[in-house]
This record gives C-alpha cells, structure tokens and sequence, in this order.
C-alpha cells in the first residue's frame, strides 16, 4: 500500500477538504469582521481569534494535506533513530493558543471594566470558559511538561514523547508495534508491565504509520543481538 493509501485509510479523505474549508471560511469572516469593526478592543479580539483560525489553518494543512512519505529520521551520536513532528504542525498550534489567551484577556478585561461593551456576551464567557479549561494544559507548556511529538528509537530504549505523554521503555518489555485505523489513527506500540500502551498519532509526523511500524521492529531486532 502507497503512503497516499495509506494515509487515506487511516484518516477519513472528508475530513481534509472540509476542516481547511471551514477554517478558510471562518478566518476570512473574522478578518474581514474585525477589520471593519468600529470599536478597538472587539475589533482587536476578533482580528485575534483570526490569528488564532489561521494558525489551526496552518497545523491542518500541515497534520492532514501534507503527502505523507518515507524519510530518513535524524541518527544521534549513539545510534538513536529520532522522529520529529514538523515545525509546521506544532509552533501553528502554539500560536493559536497564545492568540487565544490573548482575545480572552481582552474580553475579561471588557467583562470586568463594562460588561455591556460585550458585542457578543455569551459567545464571549463560552470562549473565555473554554480558556479557563485550557489551563493546565497552558500551564504544561509554560513548565516544558506539554511535549512536542517525538519518537526516539535507542539502542537500549524506546522512548515516545507527544502531547502530555514521556514514556520510556526498554527494548525487553517493548512487544509488537501495529497500525491503528481507528481514533486516534496511528501506531499502537504494545508495551508490557505497567506502562500503558502508547498510540503514535500518524497526523502528528510527516512518514507513513508503516515506516514507524518497520523502524520499530528493525530496532527491536536490533537490541536482541
């Protein structure tokens, strides 16, 4: 199967087209919303919360229309093969969040100063709640403890860092490493003992889920020798 089938079997091919449609749309309306706006605070907040659809635009072009193909991972000094989500999929996603935080702090400041300043007052405490339950993970990027996806294959370890998860294994307690097509798509690497098994997001690189699959069990052949 070619890393486009691949890719196609393992997300939805709806769900490109229709998530880039709807940000394009969407960033558009607000910029074009804010840019006509006649007061500055709600101008500049809309104007952010375009920032914020045109940085999720960038990330969803970069997880889901980028053609997945096989490349060689980054080798470290001691022989560790090193897979790195693109720069393209994780700083968008940051930015997003700063832009968001940004447009909530504004819209706080307007609650708290004059309430009735609010053009939108529920949409605007919806965004601002969203926020609020954003904030561990806010704060787990701030401490370095929110992780930019990586896949470390070593010759003693297996070490897998993305999202919220650090896991690292050894190669003994490492079992086989397959494709999940279902949510989220990826590679599932079935580990033993009290480790949990991991799931590779396939959006989050850009090699097809089989050259995961095949550098894992190369690597694990490895260590046994």
């Amino acid at each position: 199967m070619s890393p486009a089938e691949q890719q196609g079997r393992l997300i939805p091919r709806w769900f490109a087209p229709v998530t880039v449609t709807f940000l394009v749309v969407l960033t558009l309306v607000l910029a074009v919303t804010g840019a006509l706006a006649d007061d500055g605070v709600m101008s500049r907040s809309v104007l952010g919360l375009a920032l914020m659809c045109g940085c999720l635009l960038v990330a969803t072009c970069s997880a889901f229309v980028r053609r997945r193909r096989r490349r060689d991972p980054v080798v470290t000094v001691d022989g560790a093969r090193v897979f790195v989500s693109p720069a393209a999929t994780v700083w968008p996603l940051v930015g997003a969040v700063v832009s968001l935080y940004a447009v909530v702090a504004m819209w706080a400041f307007v609650a708290v100063t004059d309430f009735s300043e609010l053009e939108s007052p529920g949409f605007s405490l919806v965004t601002i709640v969203g926020a609020i339950a954003l904030l561990p993970d806010l704060v787990r990027l701030l401490t370095g403890r929110l992780h930019r996806w990586r896949l470390v294959l070593g010759p003693d370890s297996l070490t897998y860092r993305g999202y919220r998860t650090d896991l690292t294994v050894p190669w003994s307690k490492v079992g086989r490493a397959t494709i999940q097509a279902k949510a989220p798509a990826g590679v599932l690497i079935n580990v033993r003992g009290e480790w949990k098994d991991p799931v590779v997001p396939i959006a989050a690189f850009a090699v097809p889920a089989e050259q995961l699959v095949e550098e894992i069990a190369r690597a694990k052949a490895a260590a046994r020798r």
